[in-house]
């Protein structure tokens, strides 16, 4: 007997959007909006979300108590405090306790009355300017974050530093050419073709950090090589990376 394996794994809710068209592209935007109405948990509006698209409550309840952003007490002022690695060594660790102590609210807790909550996260992107914080969806950076966020003084977010004093840069052109920070991706993602980014990562010489210095270039090689196929949730083949939070 010989087995036939499908290319693509079985997934009972992809299978479930399939046959009632697709609403699962809609759930994540959904379960957000929701969120940013809410103050309770998940339990009590996430069931909603996945009623009114047509899918299951386990389909909801799944992803909105999983994700911190969904799952996490939710006041009118949600501050976000960043404690992975570079954050945490810029202040030493002590910043989220002071935050807790200028807005009166423990991390993943809300006030009584609801006006303020406080989550920590693993990275906000401003690890040359931390501890770093969102207030809301305003950035507040460096030393002075429990006051910025207290209201004593303006926010402070800097942009990206593009100084390079080691004579062998790794930070390429986009930034001190003018374009706008963090779009490198998007871009990428809408008009790139594999052989133009495998092109670029063999030019930069990027290396991995994991100790035997191996070109990233000959990894995505040796990925491309390799039998599969894995596929994405939305249906094409993808690669699973493995990235390193809080830089």
């Amino acid at each position: 007997m010989v087995l036939i394996r499908s290319a693509r794994p079985f997934d009972a809710f992809r299978a479930l959007a399939d046959r009632r068209g697709r609403p699962g592209d809609e759930l994540t935007e959904a379960l957000a909006e929701a969120r940013a109405g809410a103050r309770d948990g998940p339990g009590v509006w996430a069931p909603a979300v996945a009623s009114r698209i047509g899918l299951p409550a386990a389909a909801a309840l799944g992803p909105a108590s999983y994700y911190a952003d969904l799952s996490a007490p939710r006041g009118d002022r949600h501050v976000r405090v960043c404690t992975a690695t570079a954050c945490f060594a810029a202040g030493g660790g002590g910043h989220l306790a002071e935050v807790e102590r200028v807005l009166g609210v423990a991390a993943h807790t809300a006030s009584p009355r609801g006006d303020v909550s406080v989550q920590t996260v693993r990275c906000l992107g401003y690890c040359y300017a931390g501890p770093a914080a969102l207030d809301g969806d305003a950035p507040c950076t460096g030393a002075t974050l429990p006051a910025q966020l207290a209201g004593r003084e303006p926010p402070r977010a800097p942009g990206i530093p593009a100084v390079d004093d080691t004579g062998d840069p790794v930070l390429l052109g986009g930034v001190l050419s003018g374009e706008p920070a963090w779009q490198v991706w998007p871009g990428t993602v809408s008009s790139g073709t594999p052989e133009e980014v495998h092109r670029e990562v063999a030019a930069s010489g990027l290396r991995g950090r994991g100790g035997a210095g191996c070109r990233v270039a000959a990894k995505r090689e040796a990925a491309g090589r390799a039998p599969g196929p894995w596929w994405s949730p939305t249906g094409t083949r993808a690669i699973r990376v493995r990235t390193p939070t809080g830089c």
